[in-house]
């Protein structure tokens, strides 16, 4: 079975917790929506929503993410579950994915350097990161404007990493951890089928 994982904040989440919901009526209650900000780890099976402790900004998406893979791991309610799918807010679901053309790390994967400024005024004014470009390295990674698919034994080499204050980028912070345990991304040509993004076409 497959969880789908929607990224939110607390700016954006009246918005897009409603057209969640609405979305996902005709589709079976396997997905949760993500917000940071909070004062504690908090999940409410009734609302599908899920609030953690952490950087709720733009800069804090490596810590988000790894939370929230985080609490599902450790929670015994997921453990049916053994596929995520994580989404930004803004993104459509077509239909269910298939199992057969899933894999343990699959999405929209590039292989080249990607532009190391796309954070910049994206982050809060506080961030060292909104006039600081991107000096990591760069491994090939599933785009998470697309939204990309993990499974459970890709998460679990995930959950013990806490080294993300460093990171800007989430998608490509996941690639590298998996990429040092020799998990890379596959390509999924016909990803639109399934998911799609108003800013991202494949």
């Amino acid at each position: 079975m497959i969880l789908y994982i929607f990224i939110s904040c607390q700016k954006r989440f009246p918005e897009s917790y409603e057209r969640i919901i609405k979305m996902m009526l005709p589709f079976n209650n396997d997905y949760l929506i993500v917000k940071g900000g909070s004062d504690k780890n908090y999940y409410n099976e009734n609302s599908h929503i899920l609030e953690l402790d952490c950087n709720d900004f733009y800069e804090g998406l490596p810590e988000k993410v790894l939370k929230t893979y985080q609490f599902i791991y450790n929670n015994k309610i997921f453990n049916k579950y053994n596929f995520i799918c994580k989404l930004d807010d803004d993104m459509i679901l077509h239909k269910i994915f298939d199992n057969d053309i899933l894999s343990d790390y699959c999405g929209i994967v590039q292989k080249t350097t990607g532009n190391r400024n796309w954070h910049i005024g994206k982050c809060s004014k506080e961030s060292k990161f909104n006039t600081k470009p991107y000096d990591g390295i760069y491994v090939p990674w599933c785009k998470g404007g697309y939204g990309y698919i993990l499974s459970r034994f890709a998460i679990e080499n995930l959950i013990n990493n806490t080294e993300y204050f460093d990171e800007i980028y989430e998608d490509v912070y996941i690639a590298k951890i998996l990429y040092e345990r020799i998990i890379f991304p596959k390509h999924l040509s016909g990803l639109s089928k399934y998911i799609s993004s108003p800013d991202h076409k494949c």
